[in-house]
């Protein structure tokens, strides 16, 4: 194995001239792995494939994923869609205790009513049809219309030209809403089809309409045309005579009332309680008035109307210095009896617009030239750098600062005077807690994000805080009555009482860590979190890295699993939306064992706190099972269960999962082609630390000869024995598609040392493929490397220590860390020094403290090493890495001589989105392995290059 890893020389002058102080050490780790654990032999395949064909990818492009699933009330009925990478998408209607399945061709967005006898579904025109459409206005003007299913007989009706629906809460009623026939009528037709009868009925020309999620209540806006002022013109005069009402109509007493009339008010957002009792809305100014009074944004008004009243009432919400923000859609709570709004400061007029120069002296002004100017100014004491600024800056102009208004008194309390406030919008009915970053803007650039956490008495208003300074990654966990919060800080964890304002420190007698054992990045390790509190406040379920914890208020811990041993991990599964844990109640946990990588379920007897705690396996095996739905009508669950062979279709089990059955059978032409099998390796790293991978092997494998090998990573994928692969075609090889061309794929684990990136991904690569090599299954001669953003730098590294590879992909790879520290991240506009100090690069200083391991991993200093042909993909739109990166990857290489080419997507962020542009990488990708691996011809695009084409915008 040592032959593979080559230590290489320093730089010339270790750039002293740059910075004279720097130490230039390279590459200390050891060169050779001590003993591996042994693998299990890999047998040949028993599949015969004589009947099976490869995938291609347009096989690939066909295969479907489950999105958009929903249950009726009684939960007897379900919905989904189905969608594929390319191509067409389905509804479905199934009965989830017959089984019995209904399809809707070119169908998404499922809705059922109460009782699940019928679902909506939205029906768009063909893919074919939206490819041959000439532009967007083209593609927009084709047919969408809505289908209604009657799911226990599978009839439909198709009505034409619907742009939105909904079921009326009590299920009797369609809402159907037409879609527009000009683009410049702000109403539409909003019609009522009665599902028992069939006859539809049309309730108005609309603005907008709601549907109460119970009962038989459904809220419209429509507009009455007024005269237009004779002195005004166009849309803007149209819309400043226009009157528009609310309505409300009672379904079940076909009863329609007027409850507002607002003369030129915009109004919008209506919003039912989940009882259906109640409606709110917004009212504000048009656009027009605010262009003509130069508002710079509009101050809304908040309506109510209650069952049982006339009219709505406005609410009073002014405070001094804000306004009512249209940004922050009012919020009920579930029970009805809150509602959460947000304002913003009222910063008056928008500046004057620069009116043309009138006479010569007009002319000259400087003020009139200066307001031509387009200027950004970077200051070095801003909270967020200008970037940032830039990227949030809509995000900004929505801030809103809480409040909630108790409906039983109307009274409104504020919650926060800073729209940097954010709520936990959890449904405690007295306190909520509020984050906020402000004070650590400024380091976020460096130090990534850190936040305050304050309790909020939504009584009072009354603010108290909890916690400083702390990583944004942990939170607060507030008890069922509000009165505490729990939280971790310096690996402990600390309780809150909001009553007395005291802090406790809980099990400070348990010596197991409540955070993050194999945190590898230099900054605290993230704890494993919280699974809930007990309803009577005695005690706080938590986890640590395999099992759950109890820990009292009074300071005591009582471990209630037992995993650690056996690598077995435990987390509970919420089968509900309750705030608090019953302790006199079972509970459902997920299982995962690191070691087998096997999942399951089990259950946690009643009162596991206060008797001995006893766990029953539900069930288990080498597969994944994730949890999806709790039936409790129906005392079953909604589950599914996938292998890297079986696809993650829905099943229905009975609560001890002791009876199952398959409800989606989503893909089954899967049977028609090639796939594989999953097998977990083991080995050493050159360092000591052992490590497992996955190898996938293709149906018909034969364990007499050895195979091609692509290697693909990132950080920890080992994890992924029992998955699925997601078919599709992106920045990512497709693992059952390579499999059908008769590779292996190898998805090997990194074990990362400090500061040490680049040569820790040497370290773990290399005696990974030297075992499969000494076990006899990989061609030692055609092993292919891959990988994407943070694996794609670890790929631009390890070729400048190994010629182990035969070609290697980098996709949107950092290939020189002193460049890149002080980039940025165009998507968020954040600094990317956070990122080496404390995040996934793992050098955990500053450059400016120590240049050293900022060189040491940047490959782009050492290509005079590389030996390895080298195919880079980059997006010049990347919005994680600047792909000026992949520009001093290549421009090093080309000087050098080194066989490279850089793929060059035009518009393309940092996963390509253009299908196009998907699918040419993916075949790309493919030739190059082929030709380095396999022998095959050199592709022209990889012996000749392309010139350069302008393409239309």
């Amino acid at each position: 194995m040592s032959s593979y890893i080559r230590r290489r020389g320093r730089i010339a002058a270790c750039l002293l001239l740059a910075f004279a102080s720097v130490s230039c050490s390279h590459y200390t780790g050891s060169t050779a792995g001590s003993a591996a654990p042994t693998s299990a032999v890999i047998q040949s395949s028993t599949v015969a494939t004589e009947s099976l064909k490869p995938l291609a990818l347009t096989d690939v492009m066909q295969f479907r994923e489950i999105k958009q699933r929903k249950l009726s009330a009684n939960q007897q009925v379900m919905v989904y869609t189905t969608e594929p990478d390319f191509g067409d998408s389905s509804g479905y209607v199934v009965n989830v205790l017959s089984g019995q399945q209904f399809s809707v061709a070119r169908a998404d967005n499922g809705q059922l009513n109460a009782d699940g006898s019928y679902a909506l579904f939205r029906q768009r025109a063909s893919l074919l049809m939206r490819e041959q459409a000439a532009d967007k206005k083209a593609r927009d003007a084709l047919e969408q219309n809505a289908v209604l299913v009657n799911s226990a007989s599978g009839e439909s009706r198709v009505i034409a030209d619907i742009e939105r629906f909904a079921f009326s809460g009590d299920g009797h009623y369609a809402l159907l809403l037409a879609r527009k026939a000009d683009s410049k009528d702000r109403t539409q037709t909003l019609q009522a089809l009665h599902l028992a009868s069939g006859n539809l009925q049309t309730l108005g020309q609309v603005t907008d309409f709601a549907v109460a999620e119970e009962g038989a209540l459904v809220a419209w806006i429509t507009e009455l045309s007024a005269e237009p002022d004779t002195e005004q013109q166009g849309e803007d005069s149209a819309e400043q005579a226009a009157q528009q009402q609310l309505l409300v109509w009672d379904s079940a007493a076909d009863k329609t009332s007027i409850v507002l009339a607002a003369s030129s008010q915009q109004l919008q957002q209506l919003t039912f309680n989940k009882q259906g009792s109640q409606l709110v809305l917004l009212a504000g100014p048009t656009k027009a008035q605010l262009t003509a009074s130069n508002q710079g944004e509009a101050a809304q008004q908040l309506w109510l109307w209650s069952v049982g009243d006339i009219l709505a009432q406005r609410l009073n919400t002014g405070r001094d210095g804000w306004l009512l923000s249209e940004h922050t859609a009012p919020r009920w709570s579930e029970d009805g009896k809150r509602l959460f709004i947000g304002h913003r400061p009222d910063t008056g007029n928008k500046p004057a617009k620069t009116e043309p120069p009138q006479t010569d002296a007009e002319l000259y002004n400087i003020e009139r030239l200066l307001a031509d100017r387009r200027l950004q100014v970077w200051h070095g004491d801003d909270a967020r750098i200008n970037s940032q600024q830039k990227a949030e800056y809509k995000q900004a102009l929505k801030r809103t600062a809480p409040a909630v208004i108790w409906l039983d008194t109307l009274q409104m309390v504020a919650l926060s005077d800073d729209i940097e406030d954010q709520l936990s919008n959890t449904e405690h009915t007295e306190a909520q807690l509020i984050s906020n970053g402000r004070p650590y803007l400024r380091q976020m650039s460096w130090n990534g994000r850190l936040h305050d956490i304050w309790h909020v008495n939504l009584r009072t208003g009354k603010r108290q805080q909890v916690f400083t300074a702390n990583r944004s990654h942990e939170r607060a966990q507030l008890s069922p009555t509000g009165r505490y919060a729990l939280y971790l800080q310096n690996d402990q964890y600390q309780l809150f009482d909001s009553e007395t304002g005291n802090t406790l420190t809980l099990a400070t007698d348990t010596t197991v860590s409540w955070v993050d054992e194999q945190n590898d990045r230099p900054v605290a390790a993230e704890s494993y979190g919280v699974a809930g509190w007990l309803a009577d406040e005695t005690a706080v379920l938590v986890y640590d890295r395999f099992d759950i914890w109890a820990l009292a208020l009074d300071g005591s811990a009582r471990m209630l699993t037992s995993g650690r041993a056996a690598k077995q991990q435990y987390r509970l599964q919420q089968t509900d939306d309750e705030l608090a844990l019953a302790p006199d109640a079972a509970l459902l946990l997920n299982m995962y064992n690191e070691q087998t990588k096997q999942y399951g379920f089990a259950r946690l007897q009643a009162g596991y706190v206060s008797a001995q705690p006893e766990l029953t396996v539900l069930l288990q095996g080498a597969k994944r099972y994730d949890f999806v739905e709790a039936l409790e009508k129906q005392q079953r669950y909604l589950f599914t269960e996938q292998s890297f062979r079986q696809f993650p279709d829905v099943w229905l089990a009975s609560e001890d999962f002791s009876e199952r059955r398959q409800l989606t059978d989503i893909n089954p032409q899967q049977k028609e082609f090639i796939w594989g099998d999953s097998h977990l390796i083991e080995w050493t790293s050159s360092t000591g630390e052992p490590l497992q991978g996955v190898l996938l092997t293709p149906d018909g494998y034969d364990a007499s000869k050895t195979y091609p090998v692509m290697v693909y990573y990132y950080e920890k994928f080992s994890q992924r024995l029992h998955h699925y692969n997601q078919m599709k075609v992106n920045h990512r090889p497709n693992f059952p598609f390579y499999l059908g061309q008769d590779y292996l794929v190898f998805l090997p684990d990194i074990h990362f040392r400090p500061a040490a990136p680049g040569p820790s991904a040497t370290e773990s690569l290399v005696p990974g493929l030297q075992k499969l090599i000494d076990m006899g299954i990989a061609d030692a001669n055609a092993i292919g490397l891959h990988g994407h953003s943070w694996s794609g730098y670890q790929t631009a590294f390890v070729v400048t220590e190994t010629d182990m590879f035969a070609a290697a992909v980098s996709g949107a790879p950092v290939a020189n860390m002193t460049s890149a520290y002080s980039g940025i991240r165009w998507q968020s506009g954040l600094a990317r020094q956070f990122q080496y100090e404390t995040g996934q690069s793992r050098l955990g200083v500053s450059m400016y403290d120590n240049l050293a391991p900022y060189i040491d991993n940047s490959p782009v200093f050492f290509a005079d090493k590389i030996n390895t042909p080298m195919l880079i993909q980059f997006g010049d739109e990347d919005g994680a890495v600047p792909w000026e990166q992949g520009i001093e990857y290549y421009l090093a290489l080309r000087r050098l001589g080194k066989d490279v080419v850089m793929l060059h997507y035009e518009g393309e962020p940092h996963h390509l989105q253009r299908f196009a542009n998907k699918l040419d990488y993916s075949i790309k990708m493919l030739q190059f392995f082929d030709h380095y691996l396999k022998g095959a011809p050199a592709p022209e695009w990889w012996a000749e290059g392309e010139p350069y084409r302008q393409y239309e915008k």
